[in-house]
């Protein structure tokens, strides 16, 4: 059994670093933004009554069948994306912007929309912008470029595409030369937003590969119990209408020479917090726990010193993050992030002359200190904790590039890439995309990603848990 999983392991990382090479062999500058595994269209520009839209049509192909849902090894998803920015005429210092999305399984009757960015800023003199709706900001080089969701709010149904989503608020923009001053307040938080999850025969479920459902057995003095959850889901009001409120400067200019980005808030968490409620039935071997979503509280801070060169931009970036401990109610537990301290090195350069082009790549390494999550009680520490991890990676190493090398038929074949390594789990990531343009809007795309571990066990790390999710995938996508 030992040298079965060794085989496995060993296949798979082989099989990644092929995917990854063979990438580097089609890479060529298209614009930055990659984001780890499979990687998104370039972002739409942000100049005068811009617009950008897509239309995407895509199948995946699972290589490993799961035992209990044997229906999620193939999907067929369609999605769509509109993104602009428009100034009002009769008003030239209102300006309006959007980036919206929505996707369908047709295999699954399950849909979903996303509010990335909706919003509306006025110009009140050349240095004050007020801004009304959600907005994306770089509070954090780290949290952006991690996806770590502890700023700013992640979409991540699928674990390896995960999406930024802005602030919802008032953001007031100060800026003149080599200088900028945000604050921003908010009455209410839109959290982030992961796999879908109900209540079916008593156990959690979802119609996702990225969602590991609790146990549905427990050992109560030497006896196997079987556990039935229920799910409470709580006012909308209750649980979102939390105010928060944030600050960020920056002293230096980010295109050019030195620069320093400093960021505090006292927010909401973007990730809900799970707590539950166990009733043990003396003379049965059950017991039934109601689990119910709820909010709290953390202080963030931030800071970000960077150098900008012609074509390298060099960032050092820290990370803190301190929960509000939240105490449940007599008979309930609830889970307790604990705080993290993270620190980041992040190179974004151009590659000159690659093959006679110009390559972007991105390098960066992430370690983070702390950030588990632990299960209290009004006494104090649960023995039973639902999900032990905030962060899927904590000791990495990350290198993105995508780019166009060849043309076929005249017509351009571009690839993005990535590969990441976590020394903490001892596994990796590659995720590879390839779209070829047959025509202007169109393009044909092909891509697949990659998971692997040295030593495969029942541990919680990310690579571990989803190891089966290797995956593959094609389809079409229409540009306008």
């Amino acid at each position: 059994m030992v040298n079965t999983i060794k085989i496995r392991h060993y296949s798979k990382f082989v099989l990644g670093l092929i995917f990854f090479f063979l990438s580097l062999a089609y890479a060529q500058n298209e614009e930055s933004g990659l984001q780890i595994g499979s990687l998104t269209l370039p972002q739409p520009p942000r100049s005068f009554r811009s617009f950008f839209g897509e239309v995407r049509f895509e199948t995946m192909q699972y290589l490993t069948p799961l035992a209990d849902s044997p229906n999620l090894t193939t999907s067929n998803f369609l999605s769509a994306r509109l993104a602009g920015l428009y100034q009002s005429e009769a008003l030239p210092k209102l300006n309006y912007a959007m980036d919206l999305s929505a996707g369908t399984f047709f295999t699954r009757s399950q849909s979903n929309y996303l509010v990335k960015e909706l919003y509306a800023s006025y110009q009140l003199s050349e240095k004050v912008k007020p801004t009304v709706g959600r907005k994306k900001y770089e509070w954090s080089a780290l949290d952006s470029y991690w996806l770590t969701s502890v700023w700013q709010p992640n979409f991540a149904i699928d674990l390896l595409r995960p999406e930024e989503q802005g602030l919802f608020g008032v953001f007031l923009d100060y800026k003149r030369e080599n200088v900028e001053l945000v604050a921003f307040a908010t009455p209410i938080f839109i959290p982030s937003i992961g796999p879908e999850i109900r209540e079916e025969g008593g156990s959690l479920v979802s119609d996702s590969r990225w969602y590991r459902r609790p146990s549905n057995e427990f050992n109560f003095n030497d006896r196997t119990n079987a556990v039935t959850y229920k799910l409470n889901i709580p006012d909308i009001q209750e649980l979102l209408g939390k105010p928060g409120m944030g600050f960020s400067g920056r002293i230096g200019n980010k295109e050019s020479g030195p620069w320093m980005t400093t960021s505090a808030g006292y927010k909401p968490m973007n990730q809900l917090l799970l707590k539950r409620q166990n009733y043990k039935i003396i003379d049965q071997d059950q017991v039934d726990v109601k689990v119910k979503p709820d909010a709290s509280y953390h202080g963030v801070f931030s800071t970000d010193i960077g150098y900008t060169f012609e074509k390298l931009k060099t960032t050092v970036s820290y990370l803190e993050d301190n929960p509000i401990e939240k105490k449940p109610e007599v008979d309930w537990a609830i889970q307790s992030p604990q705080g993290l301290r993270a620190y980041s090195l992040l190179f974004d350069f151009q590659v000159p002359y690659f093959f006679e082009r110009t390559l972007q790549m991105q390098l960066g390494y992430l370690r983070v200190f702390g950030g588990e999550i632990v299960d209290i009680t009004t006494e104090g520490r649960d023995t039973v904790t639902l999900f032990d991890e905030r962060l899927k990676f904590k000791n990495s190493i990350s290198v993105k590039l995508q780019g166009e090398i060849i043309r076929v038929s005249q017509k351009p074949l571009v690839t993005k890439i990535s590969y990441l390594y976590d020394y903490g789990q001892n596994g990796s990531l590659v995720g590879t995309e390839f779209h070829y343009y047959p025509a202007t809007h169109w393009s044909v795309l092909l891509g697949a990603d990659i998971l692997g571990v040295q030593s495969e066990d029942s541990s919680s790390g990310f690579l571990n848990q989803y190891r089966a999710n290797d995956r593959v995938y094609g389809g079409l996508s229409y540009v306008f």
